[in-house]
């Protein structure tokens, strides 16, 4: 089984990125024997770079996908083709890969929008 994590570095040590869109890296982990796939953000090209970062995901069989705040377009492919979207932004790419298996990520229901008042 395969799960995404938009992450900030190339290595489990890194932390998850805050934003989906804004990650520098896209792991594949394979959970069964904890192999990473790396995929550049910046290699990526594409009409819409929220839109080619999901359909990454879906391009390698990802069942989860484990990131901070995602906005509506990537968070709609993801939703469409049933992929768990996880909020692990603040743990490190391994620590919040043990926390989804524990179940103890929040689960991201909604897209984040931009036009929050604070």
């Amino acid at each position: 089984m395969n799960i995404a994590v938009a992450a900030d570095g190339k290595s489990l040590e890194s932390q998850v990125s805050e934003k989906f869109e804004q990650c520098s890296y896209i792991l594949i982990v394979n959970i069964n024997d904890l192999t990473v796939k790396v995929i550049n953000k910046d290699e990526l090209s594409g009409t819409s770079l929220e839109e080619t970062l999901a359909q990454k995901v879906l391009e390698y069989n990802c069942e989860a996908v484990i990131t901070g705040n995602i906005n509506q377009t990537a968070f709609n492919i993801l939703a469409d083709a049933y992929v768990t979207r996880y909020f692990g932004a603040g743990h490190s790419v391994k620590d919040a890969l043990e926390l989804s298996e524990k179940r103890l990520l929040k689960l991201i229901k909604e897209e984040c929008t931009s036009n929050h008042l604070h």
